[in-house]
């Protein structure tokens, strides 16, 4: 009997020993996984032009043509409703995070479409506007990302078109896209 005892709690401290191996063996240590966003259905823009043509504009579309690409530095947004658009882009996206576009640095242009006018960053080489990335969050649908954001122009000018040659400004522009990330 007192054989028995002695396999059967050699039994038991094996069993305990082996399975512990096996569970450091092949455990990691793991955060709790940051659950998805879900892909949005709709990519939405707002802003307002200050100064002499003031006004609030809501931007919308059902289309996902926003992206990222060449390991994620390219960036571009693109809302288009109708007769009206915005697209910003520029080089060297690194996350959120507050950028500086200019277009002799990093190719940085914001450019809005109202029906036959526009507004063009790229018209003034030296000119700059402010874009803040809050969130870029992978989304359930493979190659989707939800991001947000706001931005602003100082002084963005008229395009040559444009019934009224006066240049406006942003102060309060934001974002809630889904943007396509790319390789």
């Amino acid at each position: 009997m007192k054989e028995q005892w002695r396999l059967c709690l050699c039994l038991v401290a094996s069993l305990a020993f082996f399975s512990s191996c096996a569970t450091a063996a092949g455990s990691t240590v793991s955060s709790p996984a940051t659950p998805l966003a879900t892909p949005i259905t709709v990519s939405r823009t707002s802003f307002s032009f200050s100064g002499s043509s003031q006004k609030d504009y809501q931007l919308q579309s059902t289309a996902t043509i926003s992206k990222l690409r060449h390991g994620h530095k390219e960036f571009t947004i693109n809302i288009v409703d109708a007769k009206r658009s915005l697209i910003i882009v520029f080089y060297g996206y690194t996350g959120p995070a507050t950028y500086t576009l200019t277009n002799r640095t990093n190719g940085g242009d914001v450019r809005i479409t109202l029906d036959t006018q526009y507004w063009d960053l790229s018209l003034i080489p030296t000119l700059s506007c402010s874009l803040v990335i809050e969130s870029d969050e992978p989304t359930t649908t493979s190659g989707i990302d939800h991001m947000r954001g706001k931005f602003s122009c100082p002084n963005l000018p008229a395009g040559h078109s444009n019934t009224s040659r006066q240049a406006v400004a942003i102060n309060d522009g934001q974002f809630d896209i889904s943007i396509i990330v790319e390789s």
